[in-house]
């Protein structure tokens, strides 16, 4: 049996649809652009630690679990809004197990949300609100 790490184009597809079927009618996006920044409230998210470990010996097939990570940003022109959303995406996936996604998903253990920190950022006038989500993925 030969051992294959999960599609991370999977994982992008996913993410912006659960985060998109939580946050709607805001936009959500992959990444910043300072043109999204004419926008009174937006999300973006950035996939960064895909690991899998890999298992040696006489039981390879045994795998573990894929444990994406994705930042979730919050951009709101008022601070409190921001806070709004942020407890919206935390009611929403802190603890979730199921199918995550929509078309593109796939089914998760666990999802854990942890807030990192709000900041203000002058030169597009906008509140962020950072937060990480991994997420626990049998493989």
């Amino acid at each position: 049996m030969s051992l294959h790490q999960n599609n991370i184009a999977q994982y992008v597809k996913a993410i912006q649809e659960q985060l998109t079927s939580i946050v709607s009618p805001i936009k959500v996006y992959s990444n910043f652009n300072r043109n999204f920044a004419t926008e009174p409230q937006f999300v973006t998210f950035h996939l960064r630690n895909v690991h899998q470990p890999v298992y040696t010996g006489t039981i390879q097939s045994i795998k573990g679990i894929d444990r994406p990570i994705f930042q979730i940003s919050i951009f709101t022109t008022e601070t409190g809004d921001g806070f709004n959303i942020a407890n919206t995406i935390i009611q929403s996936l802190h603890g979730y197990s199921g199918f995550f996604g929509t078309t593109n998903g796939f089914p998760i253990s666990k999802a854990d949300v942890n807030f990192l920190y709000h900041d203000y950022d002058d030169t597009v006038a906008k509140h962020g609100i950072h937060m990480d989500c991994t997420l626990d993925i049998p493989a």
